[in-house]
């Protein structure tokens, strides 16, 4: 008889033991020396005429807070080849940063990209850095109208809960399909093992996400076979390993319900210990018991910050065995506010009043657009500053209209979210890796501002201006001016850092 244990658990960090080098204890090292930093730009349209301004606000997140690590801010305007048409350094203050792209009037209509990162950003995985579309209309492209009709295909993949596809268990492994162009497909079809047996059925629920339950007999492959498919194309599930353990994640009233299936006799793959972390920090963890084949539970989540969690069960030597996203969102990021209408005037040039009322005394960085809704490309955002900072910053790949998951709170809702956490790959670092010492070295540094320095030999000698005062004259191109006083070293060199200025500037020293 299979013995099953039941443990509720809240969502509080529980200290963790003096056992040296610990996965949870690495991470923490590891996050110290290189916090995770995230990026929304608001721009003021979807899309332009070749010669507009493309307005934005960046807006840096880290630590769930504005950004205090970085300084110095890379937004880059590319066209469909990547060639960057125009690069703006920026500096940042309390996490924002206010600037234009000037579109020159010979761009080509077409898609064009903004991507933006800082300094330190690009020590991570280039996948996480900020990048979105805008339509351009400007010029007749060659190429338009010449538009090369790809083959009708349908991309099929499958991502096993756990992780692996385990023998001798039941599975739930989600699905997303996709067309030739990389949007989602509604598709149906039957799953028949090699008797060519109809073992189920399943659809896709949304934006071409589903799951399917399967119980794996050893030794038997599976495939899929697509509805209405004249084709008959066949789409095989993961291959089946004999040594696993099964671990399932579902939403409940009081947080997240879990269950863990394990073989008792393989000593290698029992769970010893789960860890939750958020932006490379540890937000839980729970010890298992020992003896049991079944473990059930719920974690409570109401503590947690929203956002995308990264749950794995490790073994006592510290060996991965599971892994599962989960998205928490528990709303704390919403401030409820009213746009008030003062004055509404809609005849020609007439000048229109609003105003903002936050229901509390907040301090904060806020920005509005206000734009011709006809010229808009959807009727809706698709991505928004909510599904940017908490959800496709965290995920490698496409996400189709990520606004979607914040849109209501019904059920409906939350299991599409779900299937995202289950079918879009998700690794700023690999666990193994992180243990072994192989992660990036952290080469890029923030240059707070900008910093001025040198070295000064007296005219005509080679003789060093050694301990000396030097004034700084800088005259920016809007004319302004600023002095700065410094002294030499003992050798002659200076250095004066946190300077601001933009475009070309005339400096002078005395």
């Amino acid at each position: 008889m299979k013995k099953i244990f039941w443990i509720l658990f809240p969502s509080l960090l529980i200290s963790l033991s003096s056992k040296a080098q610990q996965p949870g204890q690495v991470l923490t090292q590891w996050a110290d020396r290189s916090p995770i930093e995230k990026i929304y730009l608001h721009l003021d349209k979807d899309n332009y005429l070749a010669g507009e301004t493309i307005w934005f606000k960046a807006y840096l997140y880290s630590e769930f807070l504005p950004d205090t690590v970085s300084t110095t801010l890379y937004a880059e305007l590319l066209n469909a080849s990547s060639t960057i048409i125009s690069l703006k350094i920026l500096p940042v203050f309390f996490g924002n940063s206010i600037w234009q792209f000037e579109l020159p009037d010979s761009l080509s209509t077409g898609l064009y990209f903004i991507r933006s990162y800082s300094p330190t950003m690009l020590n991570q995985s280039p996948d996480f850095l900020y990048k979105r579309s805008v339509f351009i209309y400007g010029k007749k492209s060659r190429a338009e109208g010449l538009v090369k009709q790809k083959d009708k295909m349908t991309r099929l993949e499958f991502f096993p809960e756990s992780g692996n596809f385990i023998s001798g268990f039941g599975n739930t492994i989600a699905f997303k399909a996709a067309d030739e162009n990389g949007l989602p497909a509604s598709v149906k079809g039957v799953v028949k093992n090699d008797r060519d047996e109809t073992v189920t059925v399943f659809e896709s629920y949304h934006d071409g996400m589903g799951m399917l339950d399967i119980a794996a007999k050893p030794k038997e492959n599976y495939y899929v076979v697509l509805n209405n498919d004249t084709s008959g194309k066949k789409y095989f599930l993961p291959e089946q390993t004999e040594r696993g353990i099964v671990f399932r994640v579902m939403e409940e009233p009081r947080g997240k319900y879990f269950e863990l299936f394990q073989d008792k006799d393989d000593s290698v793959f029992r769970a010893a210990y789960m860890i939750g972390q958020m932006q490379h920090h540890i937000v839980l963890r729970q010890e298992f018991p020992q003896g049991y084949d079944k473990i059930k539970g719920v974690i409570q989540t109401s503590g947690l910050s929203s956002g995308i969690v990264q749950i794995t069960v490790f073994n006592k030597d510290n060996l991965p065995l599971a892994e599962r996203l989960i998205f928490i969102d528990n709303k704390e990021y919403i401030q409820p506010a009213e746009l008030i209408l003062d004055t509404v005037d809609f005849s020609e040039r007439s000048k229109n009043h609003f105003s903002v009322l936050l229901k509390d005394t907040v301090q904060g960085s806020f920005s509005v657009a206000v734009t011709d809704p006809d010229f808009d490309l959807s009727a809706t955002r698709e991505e928004n500053i909510y599904s940017r900072l908490l959800l496709t910053s965290d995920l490698k790949g496409y996400v189709h209209n990520p606004a979607y998951y914040f849109s209501g709170n019904d059920d409906s809702v939350k299991n599409a979210l779900d299937l995202l956490m289950m079918t879009n790959g998700w690794r700023r670092f690999r666990w193994n890796d992180l243990l072994n010492g192989q992660l990036p070295s952290g080469n890029y540094k923030d240059p707070g501002y900008i910093v001025l320095a040198g070295k000064i030999n007296i005219e005509g000698t080679r003789k060093s201006f050694a301990d000396r005062s030097l004034i700084i004259f800088i005259e920016g191109a809007d004319s302004s001016r600023s002095i700065q006083m410094i002294n030499t070293d003992g050798q002659g060199y200076f250095r004066e850092d946190s300077l601001v200025f933009f475009g070309m500037a005339r400096i002078l020293f005395k």
